[in-house]
């Protein structure tokens, strides 16, 4: 040989079979994190609807809206904080991803659930929920 060195086939696969076991053993911790950023996001979107409801309980002697698309586009601008970015629907002011209590005032128990996401959002590991006064919580199921 003058000097060269090629790759066997032998090296070759070795290599292959290296990043094979890396992709596959950091698949579930990708999954996982995915999962983590959509519960976030689906929290963020909770909160835009909650300072929406006190808006607009500001504006109507202290009550609710009678339902979330009632709250479009005045309170709310744009229609993606009605989605969930884990659920399988793509939501809409029309349909919502969250499910929304109506009937309360500004005066509710502070503690009681006004909006929480749809059962399946997030692989039934648990759900965000809006309380009357402002706290977003996240939930595991049990």
């Amino acid at each position: 040989m003058d000097g060269k060195r090629a790759v066997t086939l032998v090296e070759l696969a070795i290599v292959i079979t290296v990043f094979i076991v890396i992709f596959i053993s950091l698949t579930p911790l990708v999954n996982k994190m995915r999962d983590r950023a959509n519960m976030i996001k689906c929290s963020n979107n909770i909160r835009l609807i909650s300072i929406a409801l006190h808006t607009y309980a500001a504006d109507h002697n202290e009550e609710f809206a009678p339902d979330l698309r009632s709250l479009y586009p005045d309170y709310i601008k744009e229609e993606k904080v009605f989605r969930c970015p884990s659920a399988k629907t793509a939501g809409t002011a029309e349909k919502c991803d969250y499910e929304y209590v109506a009937g309360l005032t500004e005066s509710s128990p502070p503690a009681k659930t006004i909006v929480y996401d749809r059962g399946g959002n997030h692989k039934k590991k648990g759900r965000n929920i809006l309380r009357v006064n402002g706290s977003v919580e996240w939930v595991e199921n049990t």
